[in-house]
């Protein structure tokens, strides 16, 4: 008899191992509550999605809140939160559709990996060095999608664990961020400047080349995504040849901006990412 029962308690501290093994091997992908598919909640919860005392949050750098700009690459960041848990997971998409991936993903931390679900590609936990204090930061690379004018929208779901060996018990959060085309800037070059701007991105000095074939009155603004004008860096009288000036750009935000070179026959724009 008690051999019977020291094998039936063994067994339950292997399927308890095993349980607590979810969150410290590889995440699964299609639980990210986008459209039809479901969450962690079927396996890992016995509680409604998002009823804890935690959070989840999406950020990236240069900032979305705008929008996105097309060929643009981002690092995200999904953080989940929750006070007094030491291991977190999660699972995100970004979508256009129901179907259909919104830009491409890639990892660059050992705690990220890609899987494909169905059609959808996946960014999950891989087990490593996500097992943090209170919280966990997640951060992989988005590249927006290079034509058309789609809104992306991007899904994930959160895991805080209680870490007592099963999947029952933990606290699902999830959450969607929907992001538009910016498409009331247009990028553009014209010949009679050669405008050209670097390093691109740039976190402190930026350099803008330029040339003029005839004596020009000039003026450089620098514009946000919405074509709003945000400052004025050179506004100068009868320049001419070639033209090469030096700002700092450390005092923005970081984020995505336009710079706006003009005279009095044309004008020239050109992307600026500030890091």
């Amino acid at each position: 008899m008690k051999k019977s029962i020291t094998l039936t308690l063994a067994g339950i501290v292997a399927i308890g191992a095993m349980s607590f093994d979810i969150l410290t091997s590889n995440g699964k992908a299609g639980k990210t509550g986008a459209y039809t598919e479901g969450n962690c909640t079927s396996c890992h919860s016995d509680y409604a999605v998002n009823s804890g005392p935690g959070s989840i949050a999406i950020t990236s750098t240069p900032s979305l809140t705008n929008g996105y700009v097309a060929g643009t690459t981002y690092t995200v960041n999904v953080t989940v939160a929750q006070s007094g848990v030491s291991l977190f997971g999660f699972d995100f998409e970004a979508l256009t559709n129901a179907t259909t991936n919104g830009g491409t993903l890639a990892v660059v931390c050992t705690d990220t990996k890609t899987l494909a679900s169905s059609s959808r590609t996946d960014v999950v936990h891989t087990g490593t060095g996500n097992a943090t204090a209170d919280s966990h930061t997640f951060s992989f690379v988005w590249t927006a999608p290079t034509t058309g004018t789609s809104t992306v929208t991007f899904y994930a779901s959160g895991n805080a664990a209680d870490g007592d060996g099963s999947t029952s018990g933990d606290y699902i959060y999830t959450t969607s961020l929907p992001i538009s085309n910016v498409t009331s800037v247009e990028e553009n070059v014209e010949a009679n400047f050669n405008l050209s701007v670097f390093p691109n991105p740039v976190s402190d000095n930026v350099n803008v080349k330029f040339t003029l074939m005839e004596t020009s009155d000039i003026t450089i603004d620098l514009m946000d995504i919405n074509g709003n004008k945000i400052a004025n860096i050179i506004s100068e009288n009868g320049m001419k040849g070639d033209i090469n000036k030096t700002f700092n750009v450390s005092s923005y935000s970081k984020g995505v901006y336009f710079l706006q070179i003009k005279n009095e026959k044309a004008s020239s724009i050109k992307k600026l990412i500030i890091k």
